[in-house]
């Protein structure tokens, strides 16, 4: 059931795209953006239906305030490059107006959200550690950063459509890994390959992560170790994790800074993703979709043993 928030007029779209009415209309008469019809019998949009048009069609907004998105940017046109340092400053200096105009207008212009996120968002946060080593940031402005960050997140995944398909996804962070961004990121891109993905959070004892495994049994699980805390038999825990996938015909799929060399000789998995892209690779490959060019200087790196897409 969609909430009211997702759903726009044809007269809000008219505005938001600078055109007549009785012009989208036609559009969606020509199936060229799916309507619905209210109880009352009023014609009614998706917003996710509706950006879906406009990315593709490569299409203007010309006031996406209209329809409860950011203005655009008067530097919308910089592409990926030049948008990461204009992240990296709006972050520093909490500014989330700028930071989800950055990311909403990279949206519009077709990059993908695993290219979004490996190379402005993840990025962005690695040059702010950079700078925080070198006393140039605080602490609280990572964090603050961070916080804007999940919001940003939070309102693409407002707009993006739930996929009509019975594949299911999920996942989280072990028990002490408190990172967010790495599996609410992950969460986004699968739902952006057509999985019903669904994180779970941070910091979920191995045993609760087998438990969701085994009865919910879903398609694909992901695991982000971004913290392993000291006195965890992490090999062990993972083991048990590893078995109940296989039991169920999960895809166990992990990725994360703390996965070393060491440890990774150590487990068993289907992947292991160290980006984004590598994570939307493979998980396109186990629901037979279309993988898509690659836009970014990045590409997938083979792994031993196990596919690393």
């Amino acid at each position: 059931m969609e909430t009211p928030s997702e759903l726009v007029s044809p007269k809000q779209v008219s505005r938001a795209i600078g055109v007549s009415e009785s012009s989208l209309k036609r559009w969606c008469d020509q199936g060229l953006i799916k309507t619905i019809r209210t109880a009352g019998g009023h014609r009614k949009m998706l917003m996710a239906d509706v950006l879906r048009f406009v990315r593709e069609n490569d299409h203007p907004l010309i006031s996406p305030e209209v329809l409860g998105l950011p203005p655009v940017s008067q530097n919308a046109e910089l592409g990926l490059t030049r948008s990461l340092p204009r992240l990296v400053d709006a972050l520093l200096a909490g500014d989330e107006l700028l930071a989800r105009q950055i990311v909403f207008d990279l949206y519009l212009a077709q990059h993908s959200i695993s290219v979004i996120c490996d190379e402005v968002i993840t990025a962005a946060f690695r040059e702010i550690g950079d700078r925080w080593a070198c006393h140039e940031a605080a602490v609280y402005q990572e964090r603050r950063g961070c916080e804007i960050c999940l919001r940003v997140l939070f309102d693409l995944r407002k707009i993006q459509r739930l996929p009509d398909m019975t594949q299911s996804a999920t996942g989280g962070t072990i028990e002490g890994d408190h990172y967010t961004l790495p599996t609410a990121m992950a969460e986004l891109v699968l739902r952006d390959t057509g999985f019903r993905a669904t994180s779970l959070g941070t910091s979920i004892p191995f045993d609760s992560l087998i438990k969701v495994v085994q009865e919910t049994k879903p398609k694909l699980f992901w695991l982000s170790v971004s913290y392993v805390r000291e006195g965890l038999d992490f090999v062990g825990e993972f083991a048990k994790l590893s078995n109940a996938c296989l039991t169920t015909g999960t895809a166990l799929t992990v990725g994360g800074r703390a996965l070393t060399d060491e440890l990774r000789h150590r487990m068993n998995y289907s992947a292991y993703c160290d980006t984004m892209q590598h994570l939307e690779r493979f998980a396109r490959t186990l629901i037979g979709a279309k993988p898509v060019e690659p836009t970014s200087q990045a590409a997938a790196k083979p792994r031993r043993g196990a596919s690393k897409k």
